[in-house]
C-alpha cells in the first residue's frame, strides 16, 4: 500500500538500500503480483485512462490548448477514483474493516500481505455473490 503511494522505500528489507535497489524491489514486487493476479479488467481500464490522459497532455503541449487542461483534470479525477481501491471510493483501510468483519477478528494493515489481503477479497466477493444468488 505505501509502494503504491509512492513510497517505494518500503520495499527495503532493514536498514540497507538505494533509490535504485528500491524501484528493482519494487519492480520485483509488482512482477510477483501481475504474475499472481495477471491483469484484471479495473487494471486494464487504468491503463486506458492514463492512456487517455497522456494524450491530452501531449495534446496541451503541441497546441497550448487551455481547454486540454480541463480535460486533463477530469482524467485526474477519474484515476483518483479508480486508484481508490480499485474503484470502489473507499479506501483499503476502510475495506480492512469490512474483511475483519467477513473473517471475525479485527486485521491490520501492516500484518497482513498483500496476498493474503487480495486473497480475502476475493473471497468476501465470492461469497456475498453466492448470498445474493449470483454464481462465480
Amino acid at each position: 500500500m505505501e509502494c503504491l503511494n509512492g513510497n517505494i522505500e518500503y520495499t527495503r528489507i532493514g536498514d540497507a538500500g538505494t533509490p535504485f535497489e528500491d524501484i528493482d524491489a519494487w519492480c520485483h514486487l509488482h512482477d510477483q503480483y501481475l504474475t499472481r493476479y495477471g491483469l484484471n479488467k479495473q487494471y486494464k481500464e487504468l491503463l486506458q485512462v492514463l492512456r487517455k490522459k497522456a494524450e491530452i497532455q501531449l495534446n496541451y503541449v503541441r497546441t497550448k490548448d487551455k481547454f486540454s487542461l480541463t480535460l486533463l483534470e477530469i482524467e485526474e479525477e477519474n484515476l483518483k477514483i479508480m486508484l481508490s481501491n480499485n474503484g470502489q471510493g473507499i479506501s483499503i483501510e476502510q475495506t480492512l474493516v469490512h474483511l475483519s468483519k467477513f473473517v471475525g477478528y479485527w486485521l491490520r494493515a501492516k500484518d497482513i500481505t498483500t496476498g493474503e489481503y487480495f486473497t480475502l477479497l476475493d473471497e468476501y466477493k465470492r461469497i456475498t455473490k453466492l448470498e445474493n444468488g449470483k454464481k462465480d
